[in-house]
């Protein structure tokens, strides 16, 4: 049990630690690029915008909730998709910060006594680590514009909901853990962050 509980702890630590080297790496896009602006880049309204994405109403109604908490337009204004791919990627990035929060907490207080779900929550926070790294390297591209980054972009959210899906495959066993309902909200939360940012055109060839 001791064995477990140190490596559980060294896979948090490697979740914070990856989480300081994405930010770190994203402020090269921050710096300076926020306020530039790529002709190529579409702009719409909220509701056009999740409209546009959205394959089901609970995406919509997810997309219109979590755009109008980020703010990332006022009074239906239409605003560049850029900003509203950011909001959603904010939303994403809170939402693991959350949930390692929880798991932290489970840990902590002795609720995960099986080593065997003690391993599937190690598994799951490495896999937030890397979800928590790429998403953090696409809201830095989104800040500097979006200008001839959408393959970076792409590929950042791509291997956000590769960690999510990493976490999900450790958890299969554990339905009942309260950590398999948060990771299954997150990954909607990551694809809908996905999908917006797909709305930034590549540039032409």
């Amino acid at each position: 049990m001791a064995k477990a509980a140190t490596t559980i702890r060294s896979l948090l630590s490697l979740f914070v630690i990856l989480s300081l080297l994405a930010v770190l790496g994203a402020d090269d896009g921050v710096g300076g690029g926020g306020s530039r602006r790529c002709p190529l880049i579409p702009s719409m309204t909220a509701e056009r915008a999740c409209g546009a994405v959205a394959g089901t109403r609970r995406m919509l109604e997810l997309c219109l909730s979590t755009l109008r908490a980020g703010a990332s337009a006022g009074a239906g204004a239409a605003v560049p998709v850029t900003l509203h791919a950011a909001a959603a990627v904010r939303g994403a990035l809170d939402a693991y910060a959350a949930t390692v929060a929880a798991a932290t907490t489970l840990l902590d207080g002795g609720a995960v006594p099986a080593d065997g779900e003690r391993a599937a929550f190690g598994d799951c926070m490495v896999g937030y680590g890397r979800a928590r790294g790429a998403m953090a390297r696409v809201a830095g591209d989104l800040a500097a514009g979006g200008c001839d980054r959408a393959a970076g972009i792409k590929a950042g959210y791509t291997a956000g909901l590769r960690g999510m899906d990493g976490c999900s495959r450790g958890l299969l066993n554990y339905p009942a853990s309260p950590l398999y309902a948060r990771n299954l909200a997150d990954r909607n939360v990551t694809l809908l962050a996905a999908l917006l940012c797909s709305l930034v055109p590549a540039p032409p060839a």
